[in-house]
Order: C-alpha cells, then structure tokens, then sequence
C-alpha cells in the first residue's frame, strides 16, 4: 500500500509542471485598437480593447506594452455597458516601452487608454502607431481611426476602409484578422486638417449658465445668502448682550453723579453714596436710593 501512495506521489509531481502550463495559457478573442487624432488634447488618443478568449483561468494577470512617450489616463472593464476602472500595476520602463500588468478577474471587455504626441508640420499631420505583438496571440484584431474634425484628407498604409456606424458618423477600419504572440503590426497615419480645433472641446452645458445653474457662483452665493444673513443677525445679537451685560456690569461700579437739586448752594460739602454712588441731599442721614447710611466726615 505504502509503494502505491509513493508511486501516486511521484506521477502527480510529474504532471504538474505540464498542468500550470495549460492552464497558464493565455489567447486574445479580439483585440481592437482606436485611434482618436487631436479628439481631446493635441495629440494622438489610443484605445485598446481586448478580451480574453472563453475558457481562460482568470484572475489572470496581463502584460500589455504602450510607447515610452505615451501618457497612461486610464484601465477600464466593461460591466453592465458602463466602463468601471480595473486595477493594474505599472506602468514600469521597459526599454522603448512601458508595461502595464492588468488584473482581468472578469470574462469582459478591457481598455487601455493613453496619449501620445503627433507630428504636426503645417495642417499636415503624421503618426505611425505600433503593436509590437506582446505575449499572447490574438483571434481577431482590428484598427479603427476616427476622424478629427476639420480633417479634409486621410491616408493609411495599410489601407483603411471608410465605414458607417449605426449613429451615422464615418470611420476608417479594417479588420487585420489573427496575429501569432509577438507578430507585429504597424499602421502609417497621414492626414489633412484645416485647422488645431479639437474635436472634443469640453462638455456643452444643457442650458445657459446663469444665476440659477447648479454649482455656479452665483447660484452658490444666492442659496447661502439667506444663511449668511441670518448669521450676521446672530453675532450682532450676541454683540449687544454682551455690550449690555457689560454696562449693567460696570454701572454699579462707577460712581453716578447727580445734578444738584435746586435749593442747594454751590458752597454745600458734596456727600455721596459709598454703596450706589448717588449725590445726598443736605441734611441726609440715609441714602434716598439704596437706603444706605450715609458717611460723612465730621
């Protein structure tokens, strides 16, 4: 019994190797890139699409190279049609390149989103972009170029085809087919255009920004206005209690001088209150305020 569990042990140590090594094999089902020229910035935006091939083990984690002067924005999957950000390491240099190592753990599709300078000279424009193949093959790849606006004449080599999406803008694509792991693909890009305008320039308001559009200035200083107020109404309220509480305070403490009754002689000795202050009478024994006995000096 002992030799067979010893027998057992040994084939499955010897099997292993060649198990992680299928399950370690990793395949594109498609792989699209996008080509956006002066869409949003000046330069060229890149969009890579891919996903991995059904059966894949997953989590699994992807290499994929973009150009040393390229500018990484943004790893996203595709979940219930919105695009939720993917976590990824890097990018780390690799010579001419820069790695990204995404973190596919959904059968879904993933982007890669970068810019990259283009050659400008006059309103001729020029941008060769490459695919430099990357450790897996792919089942289907495919360019897209999206034309900028004011662009009046394209050119690619390989040869695009022009191509109507179903919400009526035109595009350049083709469909390159199978790429064996680490088969490279380069597409040259010439174009005209007729000015620097992109054509994303920002996100249009839907209604004229005014005094009641939310989160302008003046919208944010009207909503606050009545709170403001309200506040400065606070502090000066507290202001004059406490202004009053002071002369309440202090006004025991001061001696108050009365005006002379009429019927007294300037020539009388003045004689005041010790406890309240107030001027006595002629003849006054007491105080006519607080009752106090009055001291006079003999």
């Amino acid at each position: 019994m002992r030799r067979w569990f010893i027998l057992l042990f040994i084939f499955g140590v010897a099997a292993l190797p060649f198990s992680v090594h299928a399950q370690g094999v990793i395949k594109f089902s498609t792989l699209q890139v996008q080509l956006w020229p002066e869409y949003d910035q000046p330069g060229m935006r890149v969009i890579c699409e891919f996903k991995l091939a059904d059966g894949t083990s997953l989590p699994a984690d992807i290499t994929v190279n973009i150009p040393k002067n390229g500018k990484l924005t943004a790893v996203a999957s595709l979940s219930n049609g919105q695009l939720m950000l993917a976590g990824y390491d890097g990018p780390t240099a690799n010579g001419n390149w820069q790695t990204i190592q995404v973190k596919v753990d959904t059968a879904t599709t993933y982007h890669i989103v970068y810019y990259i300078p283009i050659s400008k000279t006059g309103t001729e424009r020029q941008y060769n972009y490459l695919w430099p193949g990357g450790d897996y093959p792919v089942n289907d790849f495919s360019i897209v170029v999206w034309p900028a606006v004011d662009t009046t004449h394209i050119t690619t080599d390989p040869q695009l085809n022009l191509v109507t999406n179903s919400d009526g803008s035109t595009s350049w694509k083709k469909d390159i087919g199978a790429l064996t792991a680490n088969q490279p693909f380069t597409l040259k890009l010439n174009y005209t255009k007729t000015s620097d305008t992109l054509t994303k320039t920002g996100v249009q308001s839907s209604q004229p920004i005014g005094s009641n559009t939310l989160g302008s200035a003046m919208s944010t200083f009207g909503n606050g206005l009545p709170y403001f107020l309200g506040g400065l109404g606070l502090l000066a309220l507290g202001g004059a209690i406490v202004y009053a509480w002071q002369l309440v305070r202090g006004g025991g403490n001061k001696p108050r001088r009365r005006n002379s009754p009429r019927g007294e002689t300037e020539g009388d000795s003045e004689v005041y209150c010790h406890q309240c202050g107030t001027r006595a009478h002629k003849g006054d024994s007491f105080c006519r305020i607080c009752g106090t006995k009055l001291r006079r000096e003999a």
